[in-house]
């Protein structure tokens, strides 16, 4: 089914949203309705619309005498959105490794060996990007649709982190030796080891997003 086309104030909220989850629009950067509308090439009425949107929706905060602002990345809101997602993911990972075929570990695994080229290239923007696709399609294959969704849910509300958390040399090797697991583990059909290897990977990379945030959160102390 042909998607509908977006209406102004439908485009507006997912260009900014975008941007906030992005990086593009930093956290605590101010959020300016005749700046932001102009950039838009747009009225200010759907910025208007959008920023409440926003606002509602937890992405934008307003002060007294400074007006509407990215939120913060605040520490102890990611700690409990990484803790849900430590705790369901490789869940919803093992839950996946029955619905995938020959044809879905093939793609699965071509994205694996792109991220390889990645990492040999030290291209961290590519990687995360690829990362995330190599997650999404995963999950997607598990039949705990209900369980997808509130994964897809949590992992939105986290989203920012992906720019936050720059990947490292070193992170990158790790993070290949894991998928690497996980392709292995599909063509095994093993979903204890599915579930294991996703276990260690999102705990190794939440402790180490959790350390960026929290140095940064202590140097704007």
């Amino acid at each position: 089914m042909a998607r509908m086309p977006l209406t102004r104030s439908e485009w507006v909220y997912e260009q900014l949203k975008e941007a906030i989850l992005s990086g593009k629009l930093a956290p605590g950067e101010r959020l300016v309705v005749d700046h932001l509308a102009r950039e838009l090439g747009t009225s200010s009425i759907p910025v208007r619309e959008t920023l409440r949107r926003l606002e509602a929706e937890g992405w934008v905060e307003r002060t007294p005498f400074v007006g509407a602002r990215v939120a913060p990345v605040r520490l102890e809101e990611m700690e409990e959105l990484f803790t849900i997602r430590l705790a369901l993911e490789p869940i919803l990972a093992r839950t996946a490794v029955k619905g995938v075929d020959e044809n879905a570990i093939a793609q699965l695994e071509q994205l694996v060996k792109q991220m390889d080229e990645c990492a040999e290239q030290n291209d961290t923007a590519q990687y995360s990007q690829l990362n995330y696709e190599f997650h999404q399609l995963l999950y997607s294959f598990s039949s705990w649709k209900e369980l997808y969704r509130i994964v897809n849910t949590v992992w939105e509300k986290s989203a920012r982190s992906r720019w936050i958390f720059v990947q490292t040399p070193a992170s990158m090797v790790e993070s290949q030796k894991e998928h690497w697991m996980m392709i292995e583990a599909l063509k095994e059909q093993n979903e204890e080891e599915m579930e294991r290897w996703m276990y260690i990977q999102k705990k190794r990379a939440f402790h180490d997003y959790l350390s960026i945030i929290k140095k940064s959160s202590e140097k704007r102390g």
